[in-house]
């Protein structure tokens, strides 16, 4: 009888499945698969909701005598509770409402219990689930949530301050506009007719002959790092041989295979990775190099090893590519704050952080916002102490630390002479001074980089595999790489780098002795970051904007970088000169209004990250 009953049990359960979203359909309800995806991002609330409303059924409906159970309850655990007390009452309530057909009662009462595992199931998945998510929280990400959240409902829900949003996101709005090109025209369409191509080339020519007028003029931080002309030259014309190139097709271009190999080859030479086997691949820049990287030590340090809730410890001041990286990849991301006075990483901070899900150490030579080269020797020793990786981050050091060791300059080590190092990132479209949209990134082992490929054997199409996240590459830019590699040569670099590295230890000099000022880090290499504790540092950067300067301003703290390139370097006396002249301005006009930058860092820093994502989008 039983087999019987449970035969016609699963029939009905499997026509159930297959009638139900026709009949759901043709009653003008939406799919059952509708039905889940809406409800499953509310599924823990649900589940909480359903044990509070059982709760409360429950305990209210005992007798007098009953009630003195609760502490029991309570001490025994809520699920307990569910499962010996709810589950006969709650079915036998249910079972009182229902026909006494045999067949529908069985069903019934085997609906009714699988309900009631599934609750309790879902309760204690969802508590273990709490349990990991309050364990994987810091206070300051709690607190920053619970900001967050606070703020978007005041902003959708009272009006003052839904008024008060908007009008300053319309003056954030104001400036960004403002800050576009006045007399720019647009192509919205497909002309209906092709243009001449004279034409094309004389309005390309004229605007990046304005727009070049900056960079060239040496007053802009980064961004354009050579703007040599026989370099520039060269690599154009290096870039117009191999334009329809693309490296997929190795066996129609194998020599920009060769020239790939080289340059990586190249750059592993420079960070002692030349005769140890470390190995690499070229991508479109640093911040695909950072993604990579992180994917092979996913792979390696975590899934390989079982880790379902994988972790990267790094200083707040690593590069936001690798929160896009773990963004991606649903990592989480433990930032640990710098000494604010040194900007320097505590390597004891980071063994705190270190756990069992815990896959790659991240750091940074030298940072971005300070310039400042994290203790790698130390994050080595504790690499290998814990058996997880350790990534380099050098897209902005990587062509210049090496030289500047070998020529006496003080650095620390930061490369693969420290055992610990298990991935480094080398930008060759920075100081590497090859065209935009190039990058290496280095593994201690084949192992690792075998990881960062993407592999298919069974699409329809062929064999599928790709080094990089991009299919199709530009074979021309690695060309242009290698050309300007071997053109420069290593005693090129070196002259580079000892102009750039004097130049910022001379601003670095002068910058100490303007009253206000404060240099923010050491300036080890190219940086040179400065704040101030007397007036708002955004301020200095829109005057030196006025000047024809192009700084990066910086947050948390408020402060400005600059980034000394070959053409900035050559006009250090200039910047001296106008920074002064910037500090005057500001402490005689100490009431103005401010605007540019300074207006937009004002804002940004006032309110929750969710408004401003939504303006930067």
């Amino acid at each position: 009888e039983n087999k019987r009953t449970m035969i016609k049990l699963f029939i009905t359960l499997g026509l159930a499945h297959i009638l139900a979203p026709t009949v759901l359909l043709s009653m003008g309800l939406p799919h059952p698969v509708v039905v889940v995806r809406t409800l499953r991002p509310n599924a823990k609330r649900l589940t909480v909701f359903m044990l509070v409303v059982f709760s409360s059924w429950e305990f209210f409906n005992q007798s007098e005598g009953e009630s003195n159970n609760f502490p029991i309850y309570l001490q025994n655990g809520l699920l307990t509770k569910l499962v010996d007390n709810f589950y006969v009452r709650i079915t036998t309530n249910l079972l009182d409402l229902v026909p006494k057909h045999t067949l529908v009662h069985n069903i019934l009462i085997f609906l009714f219990r699988v309900i009631n595992d599934a609750l309790g199931f879902l309760l204690l998945i969802n508590t273990l689930s709490m349990v990991q998510f309050m364990r994987n929280t810091s206070f300051s990400e709690i607190k920053d949530e619970v900001v967050q959240l606070g703020f978007e409902f005041a902003s959708e829900n009272i009006p003052m301050v839904k008024n008060e949003l908007k009008k300053e996101m319309d003056k954030m709005e104001k400036t960004f506009q403002e800050s576009k090109p006045k007399d720019r025209v647009t192509t919205r369409y497909l002309p209906k007719e092709g243009r001449d191509t004279r034409s094309i080339l004389i309005e390309l020519k004229t605007k990046a002959d304005r727009e070049n007028a900056k960079w060239e003029n040496g007053m802009v931080s980064g961004t354009v790092y050579s703007g040599e002309k026989s370099l520039t030259e060269l690599s154009n014309m290096v870039y117009s041989i191999y334009s329809l190139s693309n490296p997929l097709h190795a066996d129609i271009w194998p020599t920009i295979s060769q020239c790939e190999a080289e340059v990586i080859s190249m750059t592993a030479g420079l960070v002692n990775g030349g005769d140890e086997g470390v190995v690499g691949a070229t991508s479109s820049g640093g911040t695909e190099s950072i993604i990579l990287a992180v994917r092979a030590h996913l792979e390696v340090y975590g899934r390989k090893r079982g880790i379902c809730h994988p972790e990267i410890v790094c200083c707040t001041t690593a590069h936001a590519a690798l929160n896009k990286a773990c963004q991606m990849f649903h990592i989480r991301q433990v930032q640990i704050p710098c000494d604010m006075e040194t900007f320097e990483l505590n390597a004891n901070e980071v063994e705190k952080y270190i756990t069992s899900n815990t896959i790659m150490i991240y750091s940074s030579a030298p940072n971005f916002p300070q310039g400042v080269i994290d203790p790698i020797e130390d994050l080595s020793d504790l690499a290998q102490t814990y058996h997880i990786g350790l990534h380099v981050d050098a897209c902005l050091g990587g062509f210049v630390l090496p030289f500047a060791a070998q020529m006496g300059y003080s650095i620390p080590r930061f490369d693969f002479s420290c055992p610990g190092v298990t991935s480094m990132s080398l930008d060759t479209h920075k100081f590497g001074y090859a065209s935009k949209g190039t990058s290496v990134v280095l593994y201690r082992n084949k192992t690792l980089r075998r990881s960062q490929y993407f592999n298919f054997s069974k699409w329809p199409g062929g064999l599928y595999s790709t080094p990089t996240i991009a299919g199709s590459r530009s074979g021309a830019l690695l060309a242009s790489a290698w050309a300007s590699m071997v053109t420069i040569g290593e005693n090129g670099y070196k002259r580079r780098v000892k102009l750039i590295l004097d130049a910022a230890k001379e601003i670095s000099r002068a910058l100490e002795k303007i009253e206000g000022l404060k240099l923010l880090g050491d300036t080890p290499a190219m940086i040179v970051c400065f704040g101030s504790d007397e007036f708002d540092i955004y301020r200095v950067a829109d005057f030196m904007t006025h000047k024809g300067w192009s700084l990066n301003s910086l947050q948390y703290p408020a402060c400005v970088h600059l980034c000394l390139t070959i053409q900035t370097s050559l006009h250090k006396e200039k910047f001296i000169t106008d920074l002064v002249d910037a500090v005057d301005n500001i402490r005689q006009s100490s009431g103005g209004k401010a605007s540019g930058n300074a207006a937009i860092y004002g804002m940004a820093g006032s309110m929750p990250a969710g408004p401003i994502n939504d303006l930067l989008s």
